[in-house]
């Protein structure tokens, strides 16, 4: 049983957790310890904590969700939702990271399996790779996103203990995208930044996203995993927590953390690298709601069903044909290549944002764009 995989919330958030008002997720959510879990198919999201740093030792970190983070999550008040939430609790580490690993991935499997999103907050970001190894069983191609300063192909400068190595690399690979939001050019090598063009994947730097953080919008909504590192966040926003000056606020994090939660192909949304510091949890509680609070905002749109709710425009630049779709109810955006000489018969819509559509109408073809384009040019 799943259950057994977990460590129940303690008795001390348990107690704050029964003080919250009626409309406080303290109140309105099930909490493991307090609230059976004996029938979850009636469930829509699943949340639990992470303790296990092992796969990184750089820097000694300590995580207890119910000591402080629980108590934040609990305090907060609930959006309009309409979904069943459960907090599993403490996800208990196993003698070795092998067992730790194994656990975790048969939990997503389960949860995936039943159509359940899972949220996980804590542990090393090496984790994505057993995350990654679950969805993969269930769909045919994984698109996998990171929020990250980093690109991360490489650890401590060996790529082979990298995890998206690992994932590139890995014999039954199902990777159909990888993409990266947030990279500092200051902290990737140029054989990592060469390898993104030479794989054709997608990268927006901090400076993109910061000028205009809806550019993110057609990567996470695309995303089936998403993958944050709470370095990614700028220091002097959470009172000086790590080392690295530069990075989101708090604001563009939350925002990014809701647009993970809204994509309808999104499974699961975790965030890592985190540790027992007060502000950074009262960010993660926030950063959760918002997932919820996007998850909850879910509307299915499908660019194809060539009815009202759309209106298209067809755009040819450098012989290149695009047809753009815009939602009418959204104002979502996607964009699908029509060169049939050149790209292949399959059809080919992506997520893009209305920029995309303004720089093709003026005749420059975007860099989202002409990154999906070379992977279809034959």
């Amino acid at each position: 049983m799943i259950l057994e995989y977990f460590n129940s919330v303690e008795k001390n958030a348990l107690d704050f957790a029964n003080r919250q008002n009626s409309d406080q997720l303290g109140k309105k959510i099930g909490i493991n310890g307090r609230d059976d879990f004996n029938n979850y198919s009636n469930l829509n999201i699943v949340i639990f904590s992470i303790s296990d740093y092992r796969p990184d030792q750089s820097m000694q970190k300590t995580f207890n969700a119910d000591k402080d983070f629980r108590r934040k999550l609990y305090s907060l008040y609930i959006g309009n939702w309409n979904n069943e939430i459960f907090d599993l609790g403490n996800l208990v580490n196993g003698n070795k990271l092998s067992d730790t690993n194994y656990a975790l991935e048969r939990i997503i499997e389960s949860f995936i399996n039943n159509q359940i999103f899972v949220i996980t907050i804590g542990g090393s970001q090496s984790l994505t790779y057993n995350l990654y190894s679950s969805i993969k069983s269930f769909l045919t191609s994984v698109n996998l996103v990171t929020v990250d300063n980093k690109l991360d192909f490489t650890k401590n400068n060996n790529v082979e203990d990298s995890y998206l190595s690992k994932i590139i690399l890995d014999d039954d690979n199902k990777l159909n995208q990888f993409s990266n939001i947030g990279f500092q050019k200051h902290l990737t090598s140029t054989k990592e930044t060469e390898l993104v063009s030479k794989m054709k994947f997608e990268s927006l730097s901090l400076g993109k996203v910061k000028a205009n953080v809806d550019e993110a919008e057609p990567i996470l909504r695309d995303s089936n995993l998403t993958s944050f590192d709470i370095r990614s966040v700028k220091s002097g926003d959470i009172n000086n927590a790590h080392q690295y000056p530069n990075g989101f606020t708090t604001y563009e994090f939350c925002s990014l953390s809701r647009f993970s939660g809204s994509g309808s192909k999104s499974k699961v949304v975790s965030f890592f690298e985190n540790w027992d510091f007060s502000i950074m949890n009262s960010m993660l509680a926030e950063a959760v709601w918002y997932v919820i609070d996007g998850f909850n905002s879910r509307f299915e749109e499908n660019p194809e069903a060539n009815n009202d709710n759309f209106v298209y425009y067809h755009i040819e630049v450098d012989s290149y044909k695009f047809k753009f779709y815009k939602s009418l109810i959204t104002g979502r955006w996607w964009v699908e290549f029509i060169n049939d000489e050149l790209i292949s018969v399959e059809k080919d819509i992506i997520s893009c944002t209305a920029n995309d559509y303004y720089k093709c109408k003026n005749s420059i073809i975007s860099e989202r764009i002409l990154t999906r384009l070379k992977n279809k040019i034959t």
